[in-house]
């Protein structure tokens, strides 16, 4: 058997499992949110399936967020997180948020490799994984 064959099946077979488990991993509410909605009406999604008598919150199942001015416009990302928590109160791996980011309130992108590129793209120091 050809051992090289046989390596490169394995890295292509380990790579479709980890797309296969970082696409698992997104929740159902992040993926419903569209390009271009603003920053309420994405509020009004990930608010879908809040506990009864969780209280009020005005940024529902975000464990926090961070603003940056960039070319005069304000630049928001927003860190989902599915089960409500809150930095401070909680405590939750920055690699299990899904960063949710927006220009002048309308959704920009979301994800890691999203926010990554922007990051680099205007060269503003936003949180490591």
């Amino acid at each position: 058997m050809n051992h090289s064959l046989v390596k490169r099946n394995a890295f292509v077979l380990a790579g479709l499992t980890a797309a296969t488990l970082l696409a698992a991993c997104e929740d159902k509410r992040v993926k419903q949110l569209d390009t271009g909605i603003t920053r309420d009406s994405a509020m009004s999604v990930i608010a879908q399936d809040m506990k009864p008598g969780a209280g009020p919150d005005s940024f529902p199942n975000v464990y926090r967020r961070s603003r940056y001015l960039v070319g005069g416009k304000t630049l928001e990302v927003l860190f989902f997180t599915s089960n409500n928590e809150k930095a401070g109160k909680d405590s939750v791996e920055t690699r299990k948020l899904a960063p949710i980011v927006f220009l002048d309130n309308k959704l920009i992108g979301k994800g890691w490799d999203f926010l990554d590129s922007i990051s680099k793209a205007d060269k503003i120091d936003i949180v490591k994984r």
